[in-house]
């Protein structure tokens, strides 16, 4: 399963801006027609998603006790 199902994330920067800017796309791609601004918050909070989507892989055993 993957998280993005319109865009290619190995075509962005791994930084918050370049994955924002993924999920800007997919937001895009997927037929959202939300103006600029508010494509721009969803956008933002989608990249905060995908963070805790792929923490389990970054957080050792430890760490979640």
């Amino acid at each position: 399963m993957s998280f993005f199902k319109h865009v290619e994330l190995h075509e962005y920067d791994i930084t918050d801006l370049g994955v924002t800017q993924a999920c800007y796309d997919e937001l895009v791609a997927d037929g959202n027609n939300s103006d600029e601004k508010q494509l721009r918050i969803l956008a933002a909070a989608m990249c905060e998603e995908f963070k805790d989507y792929m923490r389990p892989l970054f957080v050792s055993d430890e760490e979640v006790a």
